[in-house]
Formats: C-alpha cells, structure tokens, sequence
C-alpha cells in the first residue's frame, strides 16, 4: 500500500491542470494560478497549448508531452521533479489523462515518489452527460472507438446490452458511418444524443432515437468535435426458445460472420451459456 500527501514536502510535483473545452472562461482561478507558476508545462500540442495559454494570459515555458515521446519523455520530467521542478500538465482540452498520455506520466511519479495533484475541471464527457437527459448512474465511457467497423462492433454490442449509459467521443468526418455501423447492432428505437461544440457559440444537442439521429446527419453535415451518449437498456431480456437462438446465429453466418463469433454475440446479448448453444446449434 502507497500513501501520498500533495503537501507533504516542498519538493517538485505534477499537477494534473484542466483547460477548457471551448469557453475560455472555464478556466478556473487556482488553475491559472498554477499554469503562471509552474516551472514547466507538459502539452500534447505546444502550439495548440500556446494559442489557448496565450488567450488566458498565461506565458511559460512549455515541453512536448504527447503519445508519440510520452515513454522517454516520462523519465526526464520525473527527473526534473525530483531536483525540485513544479510540472503543470495539460491536454489539448479538457482533463488531462482522459484520452491522452497523461497516465503515463502520473505513473512515473507514483513509482519515484513525485506528488501528484488533480485539480478539478471541464471536461467534454461529463459535461453533456449532465446534459443527457439519462442516467448518470452508472455511465461507461469508451474515449474514442477504433475507426474499422469491424473493430467497432464488439463494442457496441456491450453498449446494446448496458445497463448504463454508454458515451463515447467521435470527429465530424467518421460520425455518420459510425452511427450507420452502431444501427446494424443496436435497435434504432434506442434513444441516443449527439453533443457537439460543447460550452462553444455553435453548442447543439441532437436527441431522439438512433434512427431519427442517423436521418438527422443523412441531411445536415455533421460540424464539431461530437460526444455520443447512449441511453441504458432498460428492457427486459426476452427469453428465446434454442431454435430462435439458433436462427439468430444462422442469420449472423449469413452476413458474414464466423460460426464462433456469431455464437459468442447471440449468447452474449441472450444471455445464455455460449458453451450451451454451441452444442445446441450444432446437435440441431
């Protein structure tokens, strides 16, 4: 067991700083406050990073800390905070560690005995979670999903079955084959919301089920960085009898899919053993 205090001893320390997501009076007063005195700030992007410290008055010298050098990168700033460096680290937007390298840097500092310090803010995830309309509790967040389709699906078919609400970050250029793919395993009845420009002049939130969200983006061309929320399934799960379930398997093989895999998803969304229909489907 590890315990830390952040303000045990005055020696260097990491502080995980938010910035904003869009409206630049998000920032908060002891954030900016630890951005002026840092000796150095981590960013993902020095130049994105410098256009929004520049636009809340804040001017330091800054180190490239991004997912390309963040393992040799780690070591040097841990090294800086053991001789007594204050680091401030950011992301692009929003908290940081949250779909960025961040945890690879904390992790250093854990395992050296560096402080670490969270400080709380904006970030895009929560804030159109609160917005929703569903449940906040529980919620699973994904971050951004591989691009492939194939890739795509074994993910959406937990968020089919969720109990929670499912979210995930997506561009404006994939949005629509995302959502397409999302269609062929999740019901179009399911209610879902698409965010975009979160806290920005053009923020928008697109409710309705994932049909009607789907028509929507067939028709208006998808604009901003979007945050996908999906409702939870509250339904009952509905008992098949086997030779429905073996339809279903049959019906996945016919679209392409292995016998394994088709097998393994039926069972999963039935909630049934995957050892059992196995031997069901195949002694049929």
């Amino acid at each position: 067991m590890q315990q830390q205090s952040s303000y045990a001893r005055a020696t260097g320390k990491l502080y995980l700083v938010p910035t904003p997501i869009g409206n630049l009076e998000d920032i908060t007063i002891r954030a900016k406050r630890i951005l002026q005195e840092a000796d150095y700030i981590a960013a993902e992007d020095t130049r994105t990073s410098g256009l929004l410290l520049a636009q809340i008055g804040v001017h330091n010298h800054m180190v490239a800390f991004h997912k390309y050098n963040s393992k040799a990168k780690a070591p040097e700033l841990v090294k800086l905070m053991q001789d007594g460096a204050v680091i401030a680290e950011i992301s692009d937007a929003g908290m940081p560690v949250i779909s960025d390298p961040g945890y690879i840097l904390v992790q250093e500092c854990i395992k050296a005995d560096v402080p670490v310090v969270p400080l709380p803010g904006a970030s895009a995830f929560t804030t159109a979670l609160i917005a929703s309309g569903f449940d906040a509790q529980p919620f699973t967040y994904y971050g951004f999903l591989p691009r492939k389709a194939g890739e795509q699906k074994p993910f959406f078919e937990q968020m089919n079955e969720a109990r929670a609400t499912s979210i995930f970050y997506e561009s404006p250029h994939r949005l629509v084959k995302t959502l397409n793919n999302m269609a062929t395993v999740i019901a179009t009845e399911r209610q879902i919301v698409a965010a975009r420009e979160l806290t920005k002049i053009h923020e928008e939130f697109i409710r309705g089920t994932l049909g009607e969200v789907c028509r929507y983006f067939d028709q208006n061309d998808p604009r901003g960085e979007f945050v996908i929320l999906i409702a939870p399934n509250t339904a009952a799960p509905v008992q098949k009898s086997w030779p429905e379930l073996i339809k279903l398997v049959d019906e996945q093989v016919a679209r392409g899919e292995s016998k394994k895999s088709a097998i393994k998803a039926v069972a999963q969304a039935n909630r049934v053993s995957k050892n059992e229909l196995y031997e069901q489907y195949h002694h049929s």
